[in-house]
């Protein structure tokens, strides 16, 4: 389903809880790392919360506002993603399609980490995380970009 690239989803979870959507983030996470079974990543990774200065998307943009924001990106895993609020604490929308609350952006490396046998399946890890993710999350998911390879983030 999902390319080795980056990409930037919408998420659209009307009243489902902060709390109770990393729940479901966390669960992804440890499902796959548990269905793989490779000593390489841990079985129960979570999201770790972060809180900033976070860094601008390109040179020129002002910097984000956000009180917080959720981040995963394990190594040597070939999945990154950062899930952070539609809205910065300064009222700033990131995109202004109505009903979307949350942003996912994420991406998926190809032919990382190196494989260690034909059967070795760490290089699933990443594109098996973001399905099993986007068929337990309750809630539309709107596509803003699939981005190009060197393409500067939204």
């Amino acid at each position: 389903m999902f390319e080795y690239s980056t990409y930037e989803y919408g998420l659209k979870t009307g009243d489902l809880s902060e709390k109770e959507m990393v729940k479901i983030f966390e669960r992804a996470l440890s499902k796959i790392a548990g269905e793989i079974n490779d000593s390489r990543i841990p079985k129960k990774r979570k999201l770790s919360k972060r809180t900033g200065p976070f860094g601008r998307s390109t040179p020129d943009a002002e910097p984000p506002e956000y009180d917080y924001i959720y981040l995963y990106g394990h190594r040597p895993s070939n999945l990154y993603l950062e899930l952070y609020p539609n809205r910065e604490k300064n009222g700033r929308v990131k995109f202004s399609e109505e009903g979307i609350i949350w942003n996912l952006y994420f991406y998926i490396l190809p032919d990382y980490p190196n494989r260690i046998s034909e059967e070795d399946q760490i290089q699933e890890f990443g594109g098996r995380v973001i399905e099993e993710l986007f068929q337990t999350l309750p809630c539309e998911k709107v596509l803003i970009k699939k981005y190009a390879p060197g393409e500067n983030r939204l």
